[in-house]
C-alpha cells in the first residue's frame, strides 16, 4: 500500500489549491477561498479512499503482495501530515502574505506545522519494520489515538458550524475555511485509518510484515 504512483499529482494539486486560496484571500474573495480549501480537502479524501481501498478488498487468504498494517498506517499518517502542513502553510500565506488580518493566524499556522512535523517523525519511524512503533500493539494504539482525534475534531466542527463562524465578517473568515476543510480531511482520513487497521487486523497473513 503506497502513495508513490499518485504522489506527484497529489502534491501538484495541493500546491495549486494553496496558491488559489492565497490569491482569493489577497482579493478578499471569500467564496473562492472556501472553494480552494474545499478542493484541498476533497483531493486528500479521494486519495485516502483510493489508497485504503485495496486493504478493504484483500481476501482473507492474503496474497503475494499482502498489505502490512504498518504500511497502511504509514500511508494514512503521511496524508494527515500533509493536511496539517498544508493548513500551516495556508495560515502563513493568508495572514502573513495578504492584507487579511487576524492576530492568531501565525499561531495556528505554527501549531499546524509543529503537529505536521510530529506526524513526519512517526512516518519516518514506521519506515523501519523493526522499530518499536511498527509492532502490532503500537499500531493499535496509534489507531485508537486516531479515533480520539477524529472524535475531538468532529466536536470542534459541530461547534464551528453551530456558532455561525462560517459567516463571520471578522478577519478569521479564512481561518474558519481552513478549520473546516482541514478538520474534515483529517477526521475523514483518521476514520479510514481505523477501518483499514481493523480490516487488516482480521487477516493474520496481511499483517505478517508488521
Amino acid at each position: 500500500m503506497t502513495l508513490r504512483p499518485s504522489l506527484s499529482w497529489l502534491l501538484l494539486t495541493l500546491t495549486a489549491a494553496l496558491v488559489a486560496m492565497f490569491l482569493a484571500a489577497r482579493s478578499f474573495q471569500k467564496v473562492e477561498s472556501a472553494i480552494a480549501a474545499a478542493v484541498f480537502a476533497l483531493v486528500l479524501c479521494a486519495t485516502a479512499i483510493r489508497t485504503n481501498a485495496p486493504a478493504w478488498r484483500q481476501d482473507s487468504a492474503g496474497s503475494q503482495r499482502a498489505i502490512a498494517a504498518r504500511d497502511a498506517l504509514r500511508a494514512n499518517l503521511f496524508l494527515i501530515m500533509l493536511a496539517f502542513l498544508w493548513c500551516g502553510l495556508a495560515f502563513y500565506a493568508v495572514y502573513l502574505g495578504t492584507h487579511v488580518r487576524w492576530q492568531h493566524g501565525w499561531e495556528y499556522g505554527s501549531a499546524c506545522i509543529l503537529i505536521g512535523g510530529i506526524y513526519a517523525y512517526f512516518v519516518k519511524r514506521l519506515a523501519n519494520p523493526g522499530d518499536t512503533l511498527a509492532h502490532s500493539s503500537a499500531l493499535d494504539r496509534m489507531a485508537r489515538m486516531a479515533g480520539y482525534q477524529a472524535v475531538l475534531i468532529g466536536i470542534g466542527l459541530v461547534w464551528l458550524i453551530g456558532a455561525g463562524k462560517l459567516v463571520t465578517h471578522k478577519g478569521d473568515w479564512a481561518a474558519n475555511h481552513l478549520f473546516l476543510a482541514g478538520g474534515f480531511a483529517i477526521m475523514f482520513i483518521s476514520v479510514l485509518l481505523i477501518k483499514t487497521n481493523i480490516a487488516l487486523g482480521e487477516r493474520p497473513l496481511a499483517n505478517s510484515g508488521s
